[in-house]
């Protein structure tokens, strides 16, 4: 097996892909880069595959007969599969730290995840399966650039998390305004000038969350930005709905 540093010379500029692959998603790379750092850009980047393969699952499902809206569900199901379900395991273990702080009881975690997907497979299924792809692909990637948009407003997360998370080193204000502007122009193309609205109710919600973290626990941690990417997944499903 290659070394790191054999990894490092290689791939050079692509090898931050390689170690963003790893911690983001359930594909493997055959080196260990537990302790290497997760570039922002990178992180963000990866979700066009994420949302490309749950797009591909989509179009195939519907080719051998499927109904659309089976279909639509099974790529939005791929959509979690494909990011390692880092989303929806940070959502419940966020969710159930509000439930241990406010001392209720714990079966909150279970029924925001429940209507959470609810209101996923309910969007999904009124996209037309022409707009497939790209609502797809913005998806995934508004998700991801919420996790870094957040992580860019706090301070570094103590200790970083070597579980897949969307844990990443804070990006520097131009290169956070650089990823804000590409994202933007993906939901535009999704889903025509509505994506404005789609993005910044994901920055409103995205920042209401920050504060939050802030004020229970003095700063951010994986589920928190797991819990930023979830919702701005969300809102632009619902913004989709309305779109053209």
């Amino acid at each position: 097996m290659s070394s790191r540093e054999d990894w490092q010379r290689r791939l050079g500029p692509l090898y931050g892909g390689a170690v963003a692959l790893v911690h983001s998603t359930p594909w493997r790379w055959p080196t260990e880069v537990g302790d290497d750092t997760r570039s922002p850009a990178w992180i963000v980047v990866l979700g066009l595959p994420v949302g490309l393969v749950a797009w591909l699952v989509a179009v195939l499902a519907k080719g051998v007969g499927m109904p659309p809206h089976l279909a639509a569900l099974l790529g939005l199901a791929m959509l979690s599969v494909a990011s390692a379900t880092i989303i929806e395991r940070g959502l419940a273990e966020r969710v159930d730290h509000w439930q241990r702080q406010d001392r209720r009881p714990g079966v909150g975690a279970v029924l925001v995840l429940v209507f959470g997907m609810l209101l996923r497979a309910a969007a999904i299924v009124s996209v037309a399966p022409a707009s497939w792809l790209w609502v797809f692909l913005a998806t995934a990637v508004l998700g991801r650039w919420a996790a870094i948009f957040l992580q860019a407003l706090g301070d570094p997360i103590a200790g970083g998390d070597e579980r897949r998370s969307l844990v990443a080193t804070p990006s520097p204000a131009w290169l956070t305004a650089a990823i804000s502007a590409g994202v933007l122009a993906l939901a535009i193309v999704a889903i025509g000038k509505i994506g404005i609205v789609a993005v910044a109710l994901a920055a409103i919600a995205t920042f209401g969350l920050g504060l939050d973290a802030q004020r229970r626990d003095g700063g951010l941690s994986a589920p928190a930005v797991a819990t930023a990417a979830a919702f701005a997944e969300l809102c632009f499903l619902l913004v989709a709905t309305i779109s053209r």
